[in-house]
This record gives structure tokens, C-alpha cells and sequence, in this order.
């Protein structure tokens, strides 16, 4: 009986190295074209329909309401005034230096229009105009940038849950074999053909091979918590988005393209131009003003009355003395202005650092991916090897625990090789704003 069992658990073995040997499923882990067109249109729906993509939007379309605000001061402005009055009590001495509000109306409505245009205030409202318009587009890169965030951090979880779901399913085959070889074992200790310390051995090994599997299916739903916040709905991916494009690894272009395209960068240069266009308005709004006034009163409108005054000036307004807010207005407006500076060169500086490290590893993807991908090959060769000498000889048993253990390591490494290469060519991307070509992402 004994001997029965362990040809069964021998042909077993071997049809789990044969298994091992025919298939490589951690080098096929990539989409299709096809695949990878749905992908491109699955990401750009879940963008798009993101609740923080469309807080950006509607904060453009403020920032586009507040320049149309500015911009009307420039025009002229039209007010009516509609002054009804009814007299509740009256009390005068019947005398000459009274007459006039004896004679006054018990009741009366007047209407005054006015029309007031800018002739001159030294450029501070036109310079209002213009910071406005930069904050506008300071306000369209923030949303440009917010859908290369929402782009990139959909993408990475994408990239996250696949890889995932592929190491469970090799540690799930790993925990399996580690438990067919405990057996294995077990029937050989049973049988007084192999020593108790064996099978300790393999049974820490079989713990560790579940151990593994818990923390990497607890990693699993932690990465489909985070992919659920970009796809709420919809099956999980089981396979990589394999950019298809090849990418610029000379730093020189790299820094161009990410200076005239990075939308940060751009957000922080329109800024920076708003707050001189800024400082420039406080300097102007301390300056004399001129206004063109036209006024036209009509008195007794409901007595039909045809009396009224109409005058035209021009109102000189300049402010003498403010106890010193003008002079801090100009201080303000100028620290924030040095700010925006400095800001903008700090943000140059740590992008550009960034994309040095960037492009450095981008340059090293091959050599690594190279590099795992013969690893596991080896690892994977040893185990098989292993595996067929555990089939003749009982000298190997805990060699091929120890081969187990190799090749399980260096799938997980290849697994995470894969995983940060292509998150690295789309943080790249991202970083010189050139992730949303990919992804197609119209903004209204």
C-alpha cells in the first residue's frame, strides 16, 4: 500500500515539473493591443469621471468667471436709482425761511441714471485684467495636472492589482508543492526511510509557503481597495499595460520637453506672472483715478412731473492719506511676488532632480529586466532538474526545498521588475507631461 501511494505521489511530482517546465506564464503577463486599446478607454472614463477631476473643472470655470468680472470694469457702467419717499408727518411754523420745505410734495419719486466709464487710473485695471487672465490658465494647468495625477495613480493601481493577482496564483502554486513534498516526506519518515528532521523541515517550509500566500493575498486587497477608487465597477485586470511607445532617454531633450509641457511648471510660471501683474495693480491703485460721469435726475416721476437735472463731469479720486495701507498693500504684493519666485525655482529644481533619477532608470530597464528574466529562467531550470532527481533519488529532498524557495523568490522578483519597469515609463511620462497623449482627455 505504502508503495502504491508513493507512485502516485511520484507521478504526481512529476507532472507538476512538466507543468513548470511548458509554461511560462510570468513572461506572457502583458496585454495584447487589442487589450490595451480598451485599457487606454477604460482609464480615460475613469478620469473623466472622477469627482476630483470635476472639482477642477468647475474651479476653471470660476477662475473664467472672475476674469469676465475684472475685464467689465474696463466698459462703462449703467446704474438706475428709483427714490420713492411718502411724508408720515410734517410740522412747520408758517414763516419765510421755511417756504421751500413747506412746499415740498407729500409723496414723491424720483429716478436718477448714471454712467460711469474709466478715462485713465494709470493701467491698474487692465493690469487687474491680466492677472486674471494668468490665474485662468494657472488654472488650467492645475486641471491638466490634476488628470495626469488621476491618470497616473489609476494606471499604477491597474499595474498593482495585475501584478498581484499573478504572484498569488505562483505562491498558491508554490504552497501546493511545498505541501505535496511535505507529504512526500511524511510517508518517508512513516516508512522509517528518512529522519524526523526532514520532515520538520518541510513542514516550516510548507508554513513559510502559506505565510507568503496570506501576506500576498492581504497585499492583494489592499491594491483592489486602492483600484476600486478609479473603477468602481468592472472585473480586475490579470495582465500588464505594456506601453507600447518608445521613450526619449536623453536628459537634455527630456528637460525641454518636460519645461514646455509639465503643466506644474506652467501652473507656477502663470502664477508667478500674476503676481507681478499683481504688484503692478496695487503700485497703480495708489495713482489718481479719472471717470466720465453722466447723470440725468428725474423728480416726481409719479406726478408725472417733467422736471429733472442732467450733468456730465469727470471725478478726479486720489487717496491723500490711508495711515499707511497702501504702503503695506505694496509690501504684500511684492513679498508675494518674491514667493512665487522662489516657489517656481524650488518646484524646477525638484522636478528636474526628479528626472534625472527618472531618465538614470529608465535607461536601466533592459539590463534589469534582462537580468530577472534569466534569473527566473535559471531558477526555474534548477527547480525542474530538482525536481526529476527527486524522482530517482531520495538524496535531494531538501535541495529541492531550498530550489522551491529560489524560484519562488525570483518569480516574485521578476514580478516586481515587471511591475516598476512599467510604472516607471509612465511616471516618466508624467513627469514631462506627456502621459495624457496617451490617454485622450478632452477638456471642455
Amino acid at each position: 500500500m505504502n508503495k502504491f501511494k508513493q507512485i502516485i505521489l511520484l507521478t504526481y511530482l512529476s507532472l507538476i515539473s512538466v507543468s513548470v517546465s511548458s509554461e511560462d506564464v510570468l513572461l506572457e503577463t502583458y496585454m495584447t493591443e487589442e487589450e490595451f486599446v480598451q485599457f487606454k478607454e477604460r482609464v480615460g472614463r475613469a478620469v473623466a469621471e472622477h469627482p476630483e477631476f470635476k472639482s477642477s473643472q468647475a474651479n476653471l470655470k470660476a477662475t473664467y468667471a472672475q476674469l469676465k468680472g475684472s475685464k467689465a470694469a474696463l466698459r462703462p457702467q449703467i446704474k438706475v436709482l428709483l427714490d420713492s419717499n411718502n411724508a408720515i408727518a410734517r410740522k412747520y411754523k408758517n414763516e419765510a425761511t421755511n417756504l421751500v420745505e413747506r412746499s415740498q410734495a407729500d409723496h414723491k419719486t424720483n429716478v436718477r441714471f448714471s454712467i460711469n466709464q474709466l478715462l485713465y487710473d494709470f493701467g491698474a485695471s487692465q493690469y487687474e485684467v491680466s492677472m486674471n487672465e494668468s490665474l485662468t490658465k494657472a488654472s488650467r494647468a492645475d486641471l491638466s495636472n490634476k488628470v495626469l495625477e488621476l491618470l497616473y495613480l489609476s494606471i499604477k493601481s491597474y499595474i498593482d492589482v495585475s501584478s498581484y493577482i499573478n504572484f498569488v496564483k505562483v505562491v498558491e502554486d508554490s504552497y501546493v508543492r511545498h505541501t505535496t513534498i511535505k507529504e512526500r516526506i511524511q510517508q518517508r519518515v512513516d516508512s522509517g526511510l528518512a529522519a524526523g528532521r526532514e520532515l520538520s523541515r518541510a513542514e516550516a517550509r510548507e508554513a513559510e509557503a502559506f505565510a507568503k500566500l496570506t501576506s500576498v493575498r492581504q497585499n492583494l486587497g489592499v491594491a483592489v481597495s486602492n483600484f476600486r477608487i478609479y473603477f468602481p465597477d468592472g472585473d480586475l485586470p490579470e495582465k500588464l499595460p505594456y506601453y507600447p511607445y518608445k521613450l526619449s532617454a536623453n536628459i537634455m531633450k527630456s528637460q525641454k520637453i518636460m519645461f514646455n509641457r509639465n503643466p506644474l511648471i506652467l501652473q507656477a510660471n502663470e502664477q508667478l506672472l500674476a503676481s507681478k501683474y499683481k504688484t503692478k495693480n496695487v503700485n497703480a491703485s495708489t495713482l489718481p483715478r479719472l471717470d466720465l460721469e453722466l447723470k440725468k435726475q428725474h423728480y416726481n416721476v409719479t406726478q408725472e412731473s417733467d422736471e429733472f437735472d442732467f450733468y456730465s463731469g469727470v471725478n478726479f479720486s486720489y487717496d491723500l492719506y490711508t495711515g499707511g495701507r497702501n504702503e503695506a498693500l505694496k509690501e504684500q504684493a511684492q513679498a508675494e511676488q518674491d514667493m512665487s519666485f522662489n516657489d517656481r525655482d524650488a518646484l524646477i529644481q525638484n522636478l528636474t532632480s526628479q528626472l534625472r533619477e527618472s531618465v538614470k532608470n529608465l535607461n536601466l530597464l533592459p539590463d534589469r529586466l534582462n537580468a530577472y528574466k534569466g534569473a527566473y529562467l535559471a531558477n526555474k531550470k534548477s527547480q525542474y532538474f530538482a525536481q526529476e532527481e527527486f524522482r530517482s533519488s531520495n538524496a535531494v529532498l531538501l535541495d529541492l526545498l531550498q530550489t522551491e524557495r529560489d524560484f519562488l523568490d525570483a518569480s516574485e522578483s521578476l514580478i516586481e521588475t515587471l511591475r516598476a519597469s512599467e510604472i516607471q515609463k509612465y511616471s516618466y511620462l508624467q513627469l514631462i507631461g506627456e502621459l495624457g497623449d496617451t490617454f485622450q482627455i478632452i477638456l471642455d
